[in-house]
């Protein structure tokens, strides 16, 4: 039995070792600059109530150098053409020119799911020093947008929806403080 468990351990030991040498026998990481900056920039939060999902939000802030890496990225792996070249032009300038925000929002409720009604169950703003900024801009990103590309690195809900939420960039503080206030909770997401 104790022979057992050192020969097991052994294997162990040339396994978690050998891991660790992959890549310099060849193995490709899939991790890219792009990839490790969109982690950064991405924050998941949850709202629960009553032991029961109310809303899960990904948010991930497009500052300059995200956008600039996210079109790059792409143009590197030819995902661009030339009929979208508009479409990812404009966002990469919307980032310079604004505060611009991806949320992929889901809920266990249809009717709270759309944040870029007027009426909708969601406030979204930037908390600046204690005021609160309007979004100048909330746009629902259809499914079959060609923008969704990235997110193919990342996990998504099935059933969400993703928007993009653009502040301007009255705020002189350099951190962004986005905000989703409803009834039920709010989210708080610091970048």
């Amino acid at each position: 039995m104790k022979k057992n468990k050192v020969f097991l351990l052994l294997v162990l030991f040339v396994f978690l070792s050998s891991c660790t040498q992959l890549k310099e026998v060849g193995f490709r990481s899939y991790t890219t600059q792009f990839s490790e900056q969109l982690d950064k920039q991405t924050i998941e939060k949850k709202l629960y109530r009553d032991f029961e999902t109310v809303a899960i939000a990904k948010v991930t802030y497009f500052n300059k150098n995200l956008a600039n890496q996210y079109y790059d990225y792409l143009k590197e792996k030819n995902a661009i053409s030339q009929s979208n070249e508009k479409l990812y032009k404009k966002f990469q300038n919307d980032s310079y020119k604004n505060t611009v925000l991806w949320v992929n929002l889901y809920s266990s409720d249809f009717e709270s799911n759309n944040i870029s009604d007027k009426n909708s169950f969601w406030n979204v703003y930037l908390d600046c020093n204690g005021k609160k900024i309007q979004p100048i801009k909330i746009e629902k990103v259809p499914k079959d947008s060609p923008l969704n590309a990235w997110l193919y690195l990342k996990p998504r809900e099935f059933w969400s929806t993703n928007y993009i939420i653009e502040f301007d960039r009255s705020c002189k503080n350099n951190n962004v403080d986005f905000n989703m206030a409803s009834i039920v909770g709010s989210l708080n997401f610091k970048f």
